[in-house]
């Protein structure tokens, strides 16, 4: 879940995307298809872009009734979250009990800093579903910039997706190596994905 750390890592890590290895892309064939998303109707598929999240994108306030009427068919629910004893808003979007993805506001909760998303109902425009192998995204040798989860997210590790500068990866697995630290390569190509963040495109 969203946290003031997890701000801090988003802002270290777009000072150091420029050294990463492995961006030499093309993913904008991926964001013509996503930019002609104009809406969800109720059953459909969210797409994930590094544009937009269906009819969410970086104009989009951090606002419930906008967001439930985006979403129509879905359930939307503004709860509070805390970190270190402070309360903050979060909203959240779920199919039946099943969360889809978690909305964080920006700090004067009035746009949206970032969202989680927890589920494969939204569909990666990038062709990566959750639960996928860090190797089957990477290739070996060719891996953009991560860095070690803390706090909540403390034995994770989160990279930049390929090709992309405002969506995360963040991967889970098994090393008994010392907590705070990126596993080496050999070891983190057998974690898995396990959830997506994914910041507003300025």
């Amino acid at each position: 879940m969203f946290s003031k750390w997890l701000k801090t890592l988003l802002f270290c890590l777009s000072f150091t995307l420029v050294s990463s290895c492995g961006s030499n892309g093309d993913g904008d064939n991926n964001e013509q298809q996503a930019a002609q998303i104009a809406g969800l109707s109720p059953g459909s598929r969210i797409a994930l872009s590094s544009k937009n999240i269906g009819p969410i994108n970086a104009k989009t306030p951090f606002n419930i009734h906008h967001i439930t009427q985006a979403f129509q068919g879905l359930n939307v629910s503004q709860q509070t979250s805390f970190q270190k004893g402070e309360a903050y808003p979060i909203i959240r979007i779920a199919k039946g009990a099943k969360t889809l993805m978690t909305i964080n506001p920006t700090s004067d909760e009035s746009s949206i800093y970032s969202i989680v998303i927890e589920d494969n109902l939204v569909r990666n425009e990038l062709g990566h579903r959750l639960s996928t192998q860090f190797s089957d995204i990477y290739s070996f040798g060719k891996v953009e910039k991560c860095l070690a989860g803390k706090e909540e997210l403390s034995g994770k590790t989160i990279c930049y997706a390929p090709n992309s500068r405002n969506i995360l990866y963040i991967f889970t697995g098994r090393w008994n190596g010392p907590d705070g630290e990126i596993p080496p390569e050999d070891v983190l190509s057998t974690w898995t994905l396990d959830a997506i963040i994914w910041k507003p495109a300025g």
